[in-house]
């Protein structure tokens, strides 16, 4: 069997489910891309099609120029790594939750700020307790897709509320309030 590798556009199955994806998250990011000139590229490698899931990159006009003056065959990844296809379903990175905040199309998102122990524990890969939370929106529903800060502002994971901000605070400091979904720490644990 032969190991077969692809990078390519994403075909119009692809787009549909990941632009489905995004339009939760923001009305405004196609809009965005499509001003901007970006597009989005899959990498398949059939040998691990099984175990791994599709790839996706977020590839703006100069990358793609210079893309084209390069050996197609060759090409596993290029541009920033935005996610993946699981099931259907279209999965953010966090670079790509990043690169999405840091353009202003997250004006809805939930933000959690942690404390030095809840970054710490967050980067292990644990869930956020209530005790690690230094600030928190009043306006939080239950499942909401969230962005997690250290003090620094930076950015150090995703996360989904498990409970509204109301319930929250009924909640004892050692129960989990939300689901870390994807952390900077991942790079770290993942087999290399």
């Amino acid at each position: 069997m032969r190991d077969l590798k692809t990078f390519r556009l994403v075909n119009k199955i692809e787009t549909t489910m990941i632009y489905d994806s995004l339009i939760k998250l923001s009305p405004i990011i196609l809009s965005f891309f499509e001003k901007n000139d970006y597009r989005l590229y899959i990498s398949l490698n059939e040998l691990e099609a099984e175990s791994k899931f599709p790839s996706i990159f977020l590839i703006s006009k100069d990358q793609l120029n210079f893309l084209r003056t390069l050996k197609n065959d060759k090409i596993t990844s290029a541009g920033l790594y935005f996610g993946f296809i699981k099931k259907g379903n279209f999965y953010i990175s966090l670079e790509g939750a990043e690169f999405l905040y840091n353009n202003n199309l997250f004006s809805d998102l939930k933000r959690i700020h942690l404390n030095d122990k809840g970054e710490k524990s967050i980067l292990y890969g644990n869930n956020i307790l209530k005790n690690m939370i230094s600030a928190i929106p009043s306006s939080l529903k239950q499942n909401e897709i969230l962005l997690i800060f250290n003090r620094n502002d930076e950015i150090i994971a995703i996360a989904q509320s498990k409970y509204s901000y109301q319930n929250i605070q009924k909640l004892k400091p050692k129960e989990i309030i939300a689901i870390n979904l994807n952390d900077k720490g991942y790079y770290l644990r993942r087999n290399q």
